[in-house]
């Protein structure tokens, strides 16, 4: 069975922005960001998955910070492995510096409950952030089986303003594969978006 291993460059995860999409709150406004997912990409029908993205914790505040769920779907009508629909990435990778994705099984995950430590601090109190370049491994699936992978959304360290608003895209090489031979790799991604909502009304 054919394994594909991720690495992420630690060059290009940290190369420096040349451009800001936005800057921490300022004043007496509280810190209020949310995350939402614009858009993601579709797999063709021959493809026996279904990937999805959603934001379970979507606010960004001074105590919390974003998790998202990713689901892999096994579509087909034989078990296979499947990877996880996301595992691990920057924002850097497909388009703007501005924010970093890791699911929380990863060994250089932040914490569930972390808070982004970079406020009041223009997004630079990180510097010593780690990041690993391990495989996310793979998970046998029966048909219509599903796994989940819960990320959590920090802060890139490498730019100005904490988590900063605009969109995102996240992409990777997505591979499915059985002990067959079957063996099947495309590129999946999704647009992540965050507002400063800071002025909004709580409910």
């Amino acid at each position: 069975m054919k394994r594909r291993t991720t690495l992420l460059s630690f060059l290009s995860l940290f190369s420096v922005s040349t451009g800001c999409l936005g800057s921490t709150s300022s004043g007496n406004l509280p810190f209020r960001k949310r995350v939402s997912v614009q858009q993601t990409d579709a797999i063709p029908e021959h493809y026996p998955v279904d990937l999805t993205i959603e934001a379970v914790q979507a606010e960004i505040t001074k105590t919390q910070t974003a998790h998202l769920k990713a689901t892999a779907k096994n579509t087909g009508e034989a078990t296979r492995e499947f990877e996880p629909a996301y595992y691990k990435g920057a924002s850097s990778r497909a388009s703007d510096s501005g924010i970093l994705l890791y699911s929380l099984r990863a060994p250089d995950s932040p914490p569930a409950d972390s808070a982004p430590d970079c406020i009041g601090s223009d997004g630079k109190s990180q510097k010593n952030l780690r990041w690993s370049n391990e495989y996310s491994g793979t998970e046998t699936l029966e048909p219509d089986e599903s796994s989940n992978e819960e990320l959590i959304v920090v802060d890139d360290p490498t730019v100005g303003g904490c988590i900063p608003t605009g969109e995102y895209i996240f992409e990777d090489q997505y591979n499915i594969s059985d002990e067959n031979g079957y063996d099947e790799t495309f590129t999946w991604g999704f647009t992540l978006r965050v507002d400063d909502v800071s002025t909004e009304k709580t409910q």
